[in-house]
């Protein structure tokens, strides 16, 4: 009896793990290069330069998420982002007094514009941030800052991916 359970158990895990090759959820289409209907929308959006260097950063990782590194031609949407960027300070050494761990944050501000009609399709805020840690060493701290600032445009890229799909 135990056997026979097992068995036909086992039968439906293969039947259920063969069949999950072959959907596909609704809302999630094929996003690969050259891929469905989203992927050539999304090759339609361009980023408006951002100032400083987490804008930079982000204007690239954008460029590269929307377009899959392909330079952009004939877009029709135009996406503009604005970032505004904070230091706060969480832990701080208590016999120099300075601090040894500092959490960048920043909100990026967003429209994304259609370009044809002058109609804006999305605008909005998200906010996204990185940690990294503060040393004796000048420049260890200021690459450990420099690192974390590309984290964090990589992580508000993704998010205004998100939006934009």
């Amino acid at each position: 009896m135990i056997r026979r359970s097992v068995f036909r158990l086992a039968i439906l895990g293969a039947v259920a793990g063969g069949l999950s090759a072959c959907l596909q959820p609704v809302h999630a289409p094929h996003l690969g290069i050259g891929g469905g209907p989203i992927a050539q929308e999304l090759a339609q959006v361009s980023v408006a330069p951002i100032e400083g260097f987490l804008g930079y950063n982000l204007k690239s990782e954008l460029d590269y998420l929307l377009t899959n590194g392909a330079p952009a031609s004939g877009t029709r949407y135009l996406l503009t982002v604005k970032t505004q960027q904070t230091g706060a300070t969480s832990i701080i050494d208590a016999q120099t007094a300075r601090p040894q761990s500092v959490t960048l944050q920043a909100e990026a501000t967003y429209e994304l514009k259609d370009t044809q009609t002058g109609v804006i399709r999305a605008s909005g805020r998200t906010f996204g941030s990185a940690n990294y840690d503060r040393s004796g060493q000048r420049f260890a701290t200021i690459r450990a800052q420099r690192d974390a600032e590309e984290r964090l445009g990589k992580a508000l890229a993704e998010r205004l991916r998100l939006i934009v799909i």
